[in-house]
């Protein structure tokens, strides 16, 4: 019994702790079965707030879940989803294209598949591009389903696309490089810089042979300094395409540092050929400009708003001494003088403003005066603010100098007019009175009374043609015949003459500068300037005094010639004649240069005399000067050109009292009827047969007839349209054999020369009027008896 009840008991105890401990397993489970119910509620919670679409598929691919995500992505009601195959939800084309790798995958998958470039197809027809994420549902083994989850990702795909079309369109794209394996990745744009297919492999080896070595020698330098110390780096380089074009590109690269070590490069290429291009262009055509200016002796200077210089030309900088570094980006009151500043400042703060004008001023630098025009001219932005201005100014000295000279010359063509209009006819009388004078003089020579009257009325005669010369002189209308001399050997053949003139109360003192320069000059003429210097000098030293003539050679700078505009900067030889007498007020030295002014007493000056030296010295290309004190003395400088060219010797000729004559025949060609008689009349008496004509027409209706006729003797101006040379042109088609002599009491330069349509005249066959008979006799003489003709 005991044992039953002990059985019983240990039987009872057994159930009683089977049931105890199942108690403790349903309370397990049941914690279990809430802790999993609330998982799958959070779970579900999470999958229907996602922004994720999700869709359930049973094994045969049709619909039994969908998140509202899903439902909003893909545009159906979360009923309509239900139930649907999905192959009406993804694809990754049009209706034509085949099926998808993930329309084929998505039901026969037992691995988690993801991608980007999906298609979903929307109930409204709409396709939009998803990134997503195919995960199997097995059990023991066996598919039971799908979960397909995908993300819109229309925003990131049109980016995509809108960053491939930048870089089409800039031209630029993306690489990288992997430092340990040596790898290179590059975008699209990278291989069409490189005219290469985006399917093309690449490798450093193969990057190499585009670039040119020294280029590649840039890249590997680099490439190790941002490799090495993690820098970045910007290159322009050149490059040769796979299909030969040569083109610019700019690379940048940056460097990817793990724990202090580069891993990665990575960067940009670009390619810039239009730009560098276009800066070349641009550049050229700024070297292009900056070289114009630069050879512009005008001189431009671009100023901004704050009046700080930001060009300068080669002209500034040479007016100014100064650097283009040390003009550019200093104020402009820094780099001009306060002077020049001053002249200009006004005109400154107005292109300031806006307002643009010209003004005209003069300066001194290094002791050299310049005259100028500066012109401003704004510039004004498109909004109406003003950036700066440019000031252009312009050298006016050359310009003022030949002003100066154009008036001189204009003044001397005015009174040359004047002077050449009565010399002609006043020449032809004074011959007249003249050579009637010495007709008469041989019929009275017994008679001393009367042979004294014709003495004087004869000094009278040549005192007359002596002024009519000098004024021509003045008017630079003399006619001269310059040669080559030297002017130490001219002034001593007529020292004697000189101290002759002056006496002995006057010592003569001749400084000759050794080695003096040839000019070319009228001899003549030279001596006559001294002298009437010399007279000048004499009636200055009334008690006496020293007379210094002094030659030297002389270079004449721009600064002497903006004083004196008549000459131009260069070698000169000066010839000065100083005295110790009294001197000349500085009023009256302002004036002794101009005709017919004196201070001698009337009847002991014809005022022609300085005037005559100053006409002489300008006529000869040179010039004269005059420099004076009171109570000290006075000099008169002439300057006259240099000459390269050896000097010229002749033989002094002197004339006499005897007058050759002969038995030949002369036709005598004058317009002036009192003169022709008297020159026929003379020729006769010299024993020639002398035949007259009034003008050119009926000189050649004798030349064309049978009379023999050995001399022409014409004068240069005649009335009726045919001069002297265009005569004896005329002449010597008529007759070969026939000698010309020319005469003239005035002629123009270019008449002589030829211009007119007649030959040159040598000067050897012209006689000046008005002229003694013995000189008459001479040249005639001279002319007839030449071996060789003038052709």
């Amino acid at each position: 019994m005991i044992g039953i009840v002990v059985g019983l008991a240990l039987a009872g105890g057994a159930v009683l702790y089977a049931f105890l401990r199942m108690q403790r397993l349903q309370r397990r489970l049941k914690k279990r079965y809430g802790e999993l119910a609330a998982t799958n509620r959070r779970n579900y919670a999470i999958v229907e707030a996602s922004g994720e679409g999700v869709l359930e598929l049973d094994a045969a691919g049709f619909v039994r879940y969908g998140n509202p995500a899903a439902a909003k992505l893909l545009g159906y009601e979360y009923e309509e989803l239900l139930g649907l195959d999905y192959r009406v939800l993804i694809n990754s084309g049009s209706e034509s294209d085949a099926p998808s790798d993930v329309v084929r995958r998505v039901r026969y998958t037992t691995d988690i598949m993801r991608g980007v470039g999906a298609l979903l197809r929307r109930k409204d027809g709409q396709r939009r591009p998803v990134e997503y994420r195919i995960v199997p549902v097995t059990e023991h083994g066996t598919s039971i389903g799908t979960v397909l989850t995908f993300r819109d990702v229309s925003e990131r795909v049109r980016l995509d696309s809108l960053l491939r079309d930048m870089q089409a369109t800039a031209q630029v794209g993306g690489w990288e490089y992997d430092v340990a394996s040596r790898e290179v990745h590059w975008t699209d744009a990278v291989f069409a810089i490189f005219d290469l297919p985006a399917s093309h492999r690449i490798d450093t080896a193969q990057i190499r042979s585009y670039f040119p070595p020294e280029d590649m020698a840039q890249i590997l330098a680099n490439a190790d300094i941002v490799i090495t110390q993690g820098k970045s780096a910007d290159l322009q380089l050149r490059l040769t395409s796979a299909r030969g074009r040569s083109i610019w590109v700019r690379v940048i690269a940056k460097a990817e540092r793990r724990s202090g070590k580069t891993v990665r490069l990575h960067g940009t290429i670009q390619d810039i050929t239009d730009r560098v291009i276009a800066e070349r262009q641009v550049r050229e055509t700024r070297d292009f400009y900056e070289l114009t200016l630069d050879a512009m002796p005008t001189m431009v200077t671009y100023t901004n708003q704050d009046l700080m210089v930001t060009y300068v030309n080669k002209a500034v900088q040479g007016w100014l001494n100064l650097s283009n570094d040390q003009c550019v980006g200093k104020h402009l009151s820094e780099i001009f003088s306060a002077e020049d500043y001053a002249n200009v400042e006004s005109w400154i703060a107005a292109a300031v403003r806006g307002e643009g004008g010209s003004v005209t001023y003069a300066s001194v630098r290094d002791g050299r005066q310049r005259d100028w025009q500066t012109h401003f001219v704004p510039e004004i932005a498109p909004d109406g603010a003003v950036r700066g201005f440019f000031s252009i100014t312009y050298d006016l000295t050359e310009l003022k100098r030949l002003e100066g000279r154009l008036l001189q010359a204009q003044k001397m063509e005015a009174i040359g007019q004047l002077t050449g209009g009565i010399a002609h006819d006043f020449n032809n009388l004074l011959g007249v009175v003249l050579g009637n004078l010495q007709l008469l003089e041989r019929s009275v020579s017994e008679n001393p009374s009367l042979a004294r009257k014709v003495h004087t009325a004869m000094r009278a005669a040549v005192r007359g043609a002596d002024l009519t010369r000098r004024l021509l002189t003045f008017a630079r209308r003399q006619i001269l015949d310059p040669t080559v001399v030297d002017l130490n050997r001219q002034l001593s053949s007529i020292a004697e003459l000189l101290q002759r003139t002056l006496g002995d109360s006057v010592e003569v003192r001749m400084v000759q500068s050794h080695d003096l320069w040839h000019t070319r000059v009228d001899a003549g003429q030279f001596e006559n300037a001294v002298l009437n210097l010399a007279i000048n000098a004499r009636d200055a030293m009334v008690d006496g005094g020293r007379l210094i003539v002094k030659t030297q050679n002389l270079r004449v700078d721009s600064l002497f010639c903006h004083d004196h505009p008549q000459v131009e900067p260069g070698d000169y030889v000066a010839v000065s004649v100083s005295d110790t007498g009294v001197g000349i007020e500085p009023e009256v030295l302002k004036r002794v240069f101009e005709p017919f002014f004196t201070t001698k007493d009337s009847g002991k000056g014809s005022g022609l005399g300085l005037a005559m030296v100053h006409g002489f010295a300008e006529q000869s290309g040179g010039l004269a000067t005059i420099e004076s004190n009171v109570g000290r003395g006075t000099t008169v400088q002439i300057l006259l050109p240099r000459c390269l060219d050896e000097q010229s010797f002749r033989e002094d000729t002197i004339a006499t009292q005897a007058a050759p004559g002969g038995d030949e025949t002369i036709l005598v060609v004058e317009d002036d009827a009192d003169l022709r008689e008297t020159v026929v009349t003379s020729l006769t008496q010299l024993g020639y047969r002398a035949l007259a004509a009034p003008n050119a027409e009926k000189a050649l209706r004798i030349l064309g007839g049978p009379e023999r006729i050995d001399l022409l003797f014409t004068d240069v101006m005649m009335p009726g349209g045919t001069l002297g040379p265009a005569l004896a042109k005329r002449a010597r088609e008529l007759r070969a054999d026939i000698d010309v002599l020319f005469t003239t009491g005035y002629a123009e330069g270019n008449v002589l020369g030829g211009a007119n349509g007649g030959p040159g005249i040598p000067m050897t066959d012209v006689i000046y009027k008005p002229y003694r008979i013995e000189e008459l006799a001479m040249r005639v003489r001279h002319v007839l008896d030449r071996e060789v003709r003038v052709a």
